[in-house]
């Protein structure tokens, strides 16, 4: 089974869903790796990083998308098809047709980047949440529709990527249901680190009341400028701060991951999906920053998750 990891935080603008797009294109198509984004902002920014509006227009208007799953869960119908609505071969580094992918073997050593596509009817659907378990007659609880109709594809990938939007809602918990891990993308000043001890403590209430698993697996400092002061205080205050909120969750206090991800015009570039590249080089910046190529970060970035992931041998 995949790694399935969430990226949250309560904060908007600090570079979640570039972060999570990012190493979704660096698993593909740096490390041949399958990837699944599962987008549950209705924001749909990382929807539209990997698809474009054309793509996602298709999808919303046919019915094919997260908030179409969780609207036939409030109204009782039945239109989402999960095999439908992922969307394969996303990301505009990839070059081979969804004709040619659909033809490929489960087990294909092809990485690319998939996409279960958000659509903006989310935030419709949040304040209904509570109505799916009196709708099913209790069959289905309003946090475990993505475990039910989703997880059972999960399988086809080494990874599993979650863009959750910025509150601790069921469709934020629906995520978490099924993560084995999550990720804080920060940028380390007051605003943006503030709501940390929120999601760690509602988190560990989660995982003891639903008996999950997901644990932090670190926390990723975002557009990172060195020049700033109040940059680099914060990223001193930052592992005293992450102590005191993580103290009462049941959980050891996370690290901050070596990995420091600058603040480039590449990486906001980058989200535009008809913006012309030819490789992750070019798409994520060549440009020296902090004595590095800009896209080397990404990489960097990758590779550190994944050593956390490892198992630690006995």
């Amino acid at each position: 089974m995949p790694e399935v990891i969430s990226f949250i935080n309560l904060k908007g603008g600090v570079a979640k869903t570039t972060t999570a797009v990012q190493l979704a294109d660096t698993l593909a198509f740096m490390k041949q790796k399958r990837v699944l984004v599962i987008d549950l902002d209705p924001q749909t920014n990382a929807t539209l990083a990997l698809i474009g509006e054309e793509r996602w227009a298709q999808a919303d208007e046919a019915g094919q998308t997260l908030a179409h799953l969780f609207l036939d869960q409030v109204n009782g119908t039945q239109g989402f098809e999960v095999n439908r609505a992922i969307i394969r071969g996303a990301s505009n580094l990839n070059r081979v047709p969804e004709t040619v992918i659909d033809q490929l073997p489960e087990d294909s050593r092809y990485g690319r980047v998939d996409v279960l596509p958000s659509s903006i009817r989310l935030i419709d659907v949040q304040d209904r949440m509570q109505d799916i378990a009196a709708r099913s007659f209790y069959a289905v609880n309003p946090m475990e529709v993505v475990r039910k109709f989703v997880a059972p594809r999960f399988a086809a990938y080494d990874h599993v990527l979650i863009d959750c939007p910025p509150n601790l809602g069921f469709i934020t918990q629906n995520g978490l249901e099924v993560s084995d891990h999550y990720v804080i993308p920060t940028i380390p000043d007051r605003l943006s680190t503030y709501g940390i001890p929120q999601i760690a403590g509602r988190i560990g209430e989660i995982r003891r009341a639903r008996d999950l698993k997901i644990r932090c697996l670190g926390v990723v400092i975002t557009k990172y400028q060195s020049s700033s002061t109040q940059h680099r205080q914060g990223l001193e205050r930052l592992p005293g701060d992450l102590e005191r909120a993580f103290a009462n969750t049941g959980e050891a206090v996370p690290p901050i991951l070596k990995t420091v991800m600058p603040q480039t015009n590449a990486s906001a570039e980058a989200m535009g999906f008809d913006r012309r590249t030819s490789t992750y080089r070019d798409k994520y910046g060549s440009t020296q920053v902090g004595g590095q190529a800009a896209y080397k970060y990404g990489l960097d970035l990758a590779d550190e998750l994944e050593d956390r992931l490892m198992p630690v041998p006995r």
